[in-house]
């Protein structure tokens, strides 16, 4: 069960956040259901509700302390992740990326630290995105999604001068090894 967790709560997350409807389970492929069915379903999307202010500070955070260890090299502060390999990876039709139930076809992941919790996880649907072709500078970043209290998107532009209201939201996607990690992990190389 630990192995799909992750995979599991981004999917949540992207269903939540960018999904206006969800397969009925009668449409699921025979023998494709997972023998450890953690119930999700009653699980709510806003006890990983952050606000985005705090967002923010943990996100500043983490470019500080990439700045202090590695002088030179700018930062990965985010990830743009396209619906299609999010889909890819929890099993489900790739091709459900482009139809008319997935909302949103990116999210974007960003990374961020905390003293005394570390390490910090934020997943946002994008808006407008397009990633398609080989040449990244042809890509379109999209813009940010942020969440209300709901966990509904807020489709209007958030304002860029680092004040946020304290009801706009992110959602905080934690769940960092060694507790979740898979043993043996596959990517993982032991010594």
């Amino acid at each position: 069960m630990k192995q799909h967790l992750f995979p599991l709560i981004l999917v949540l997350g992207l269903s939540t956040a960018g999904c206006k409807n969800q397969p009925s389970a009668g449409t699921a492929k025979p023998g494709t259901t997972s023998a450890n069915d953690c119930n999700q379903i009653t699980d709510s999307v806003g006890r990983v509700l952050v606000n985005l202010v705090t967002a923010r500070q943990s996100i500043q955070s983490y470019d500080s302390l990439c700045r202090i260890h590695w002088k030179g090299t700018a930062p990965v502060e985010s990830y743009t992740i396209r619906a299609v390999d999010l889909l890819a990876a929890m099993g489900l039709p790739p091709e459900l990326a482009d139809s008319s139930i997935c909302r949103f076809k990116h999210i974007r992941v960003y990374l961020g630290f905390q003293e005394k919790v570390g390490f910090k996880l934020y997943l946002v649907p994008v808006d407008n995105a397009c990633l398609k072709g080989k040449d990244p500078s042809k890509w379109n970043a999209g813009m940010d999604v942020i969440l209300d209290k709901g966990a509904n998107p807020i489709l209007a532009n958030i304002d860029s001068t680092g004040t946020a209201a304290y009801d706009q939201y992110v959602l905080d996607l934690n769940a960092p090894c060694p507790n979740t990690c898979p043993q043996p992990g596959p990517l993982k190389v032991y010594r």
